[in-house]
């Protein structure tokens, strides 16, 4: 084992960095075998790494819905005298909220968008299938106003309005 200014280089055998580890760990605490203890500890974090994963995601997507909306209001505050003498004071706000969405989509999901050429220039209809939240729709419309700088309207279920937020 070794003292307390050593260097776990130091000495006729080196050891790996996390055996190095191990030892300080072990000198620090007090605890013998403490190797055991962490192999436990990773056991247990392995084990309970899906649970985290499928109550991280959700969580991520409703604090930024309700970012979003805060944002919104906010801004809304903050613009309410120029709205009257300008003509379009959320294009800031659409940009940003656009920028965001897109980006957690494009990091958290991988999210593209393929075959936004083929959308008309005048109206269309774009229908799709979205599942227990229409957090697809949202990064479609946020992907479709940075590329084509277009807004999409919603029809949707009386469902969808019951919803908070």
């Amino acid at each position: 084992m070794t003292g307390g200014n050593e260097s776990c280089t130091a000495g006729p055998t080196s050891m790996s960095y996390l055996t190095c580890l191990t030892y300080i760990l072990e000198e620090w605490t007090g605890v013998e075998d403490i190797g055991d203890y962490l192999s436990y500890a990773f056991y247990i974090l392995w084990l309970l790494f899906p649970l985290v994963v499928v109550f991280v995601l959700p969580g991520v997507i409703i604090i930024l819905f309700y970012v979003s909306i805060l944002w919104l209001h906010i801004y809304k505050r903050k613009n309410e005298i120029k709205e009257a003498y300008s003509h379009d004071v959320w294009i800031a706000a659409r940009e940003m909220l656009a920028t965001i969405w897109d980006g957690h989509g494009r990091i958290w999901h991988g999210y593209e968008l393929h075959g936004i050429e083929n959308i008309p220039q005048g109206p269309g209809l774009v229908v799709f299938y979205h599942g227990a939240t229409p957090v697809d729709y949202i990064y479609f419309s946020a992907r479709l106003h940075i590329m084509k700088k277009r807004r999409c309207s919603v029809v949707a279920d009386h469902f969808v309005f019951r919803l908070p937020g």
